[in-house]
């Protein structure tokens, strides 16, 4: 039976709503909503950020927490600097649309890509899940464009935890880089221990094909290539 998501949906709710008031502050010269944003949703950004830094190959400054802190600080005024652009109907939050800027800001302090840039096409919302709730940066680090992949990233994130949620999403990640031992690289970004990180990958993977096999709304999602791999 899937995971009652109406608290869930409610929080999200809830956080759009408070973004999209901080953000209106923001770009009327608040100072003081800016820094609220910054304390209420730093996680988010972090989160986003410690993507970035994986990506470029750049594990020593997972490591490195001051490091890290300032480039989580750049994030932030990449956001403030362009808070006049960004709209709370485009659907993604203020750090998923800014991710190209923020992806160059980062690139430039730290130093050299080992992967290359996404070319940018002019609309940072275009990155983002076309539902425009999944806010997950596996849909452009999996370079995955099958349109199936944010229904199963929103089925997926119902029935889980929110720490396993993130632990299966950044396996995937990891798979998808070709990582030779992804249990141990999410275990140690998420705290657990490789064995663990496998039983709650492979879990979730099985309780995905269920409801898939059970429920008519996601038939769709029976031979999606994670599915049936």
């Amino acid at each position: 039976m899937a995971k009652n998501t109406h608290d869930d949906g409610g929080r999200r709710s809830d956080d759009r709503s408070r973004v999209a008031e901080l953000m209106g502050r923001i770009v009327e010269g608040d100072d003081a909503a800016f820094f609220m944003l910054v304390s209420e949703f730093d996680s988010r950004v972090a989160y986003n950020v410690r993507q970035i830094v994986t990506d470029m190959g750049r594990r020593d400054i997972l490591a490195d927490e001051d490091e890290l802190s300032g480039l989580v600080t750049e994030a932030w005024l990449v956001i403030r600097e362009r808070a006049a652009g960004w709209s709370p109907d485009g659907g993604a939050m203020p750090w998923r649309w800014a991710h190209r800027a923020i992806l160059h800001r980062v690139s430039e302090v730290v130093g050299h890509r080992t992967t290359p840039l996404m070319e940018d096409d002019g609309v940072e919302e275009a990155a983002w899940s076309p539902t425009g709730d999944c806010e997950d940066l596996v849909l452009t680090r999996l370079r995955c464009d099958d349109p199936r992949l944010a229904l199963m990233l929103t089925t997926l994130k119902a029935n889980l935890s929110e720490r396993d949620y993130l632990v299966v999403v950044e396996y995937l990640q990891q798979q998808s880089f070709g990582d030779p031992s992804p249990s141990h690289t999410v275990g140690r970004l998420y705290g657990v221990k490789p064995d663990n990180a496998r039983q709650i990958y492979h879990r979730a993977r099985k309780r995905m094909c269920k409801l898939a096999a059970d429920d008519p709304e996601l038939e769709s999602l029976r031979d999606f290539w994670w599915l049936a791999a």
